[in-house]
């Protein structure tokens, strides 16, 4: 018994820093191999007045924000509830929120998904 013991705790010392070493490792989920990523979804905005965002709603409910030029915000902020490919180069993380900083924003017709 004894010795079954010291096994599983030996495991647990040799496993413990190896989870740790995966998880921490840093993921290209979503990026292309020239560090853009893309994601497809529907335009909104998230937050309340004064701190609302423009952001991009995924079919799976996740809501990402979006950092882009002024022009392109205007532009998307009068297409909300249009499905878009956000093309992405950056993805940083900032009070709990996802923000995407956008590349390229292209319209997807409804018969494209």
């Amino acid at each position: 018994m004894r010795k079954l013991r010291y096994r599983a705790f030996c495991l647990l010392l040799v496993l413990t820093p190896v989870i740790y070493l995966i998880s921490a490792c840093s993921c290209n989920c979503g990026k292309n191999t020239d560090g853009t990523g893309t994601v497809k979804g529907y335009i909104t905005v998230i937050g309340n007045e004064p701190f609302t965002h423009l952001a991009i709603r995924t079919k799976e409910g996740k809501n990402l924000a979006l950092q882009c030029s002024k022009e392109l915000k205007n532009d998307l902020l009068k297409k909300q509830g249009r499905l878009y490919l956000i093309q992405f180069g950056d993805a940083l993380q900032e009070d709990g929120m996802t923000i995407l900083v956008v590349e390229k924003a292209i319209p997807i017709e409804r018969g494209d998904n």
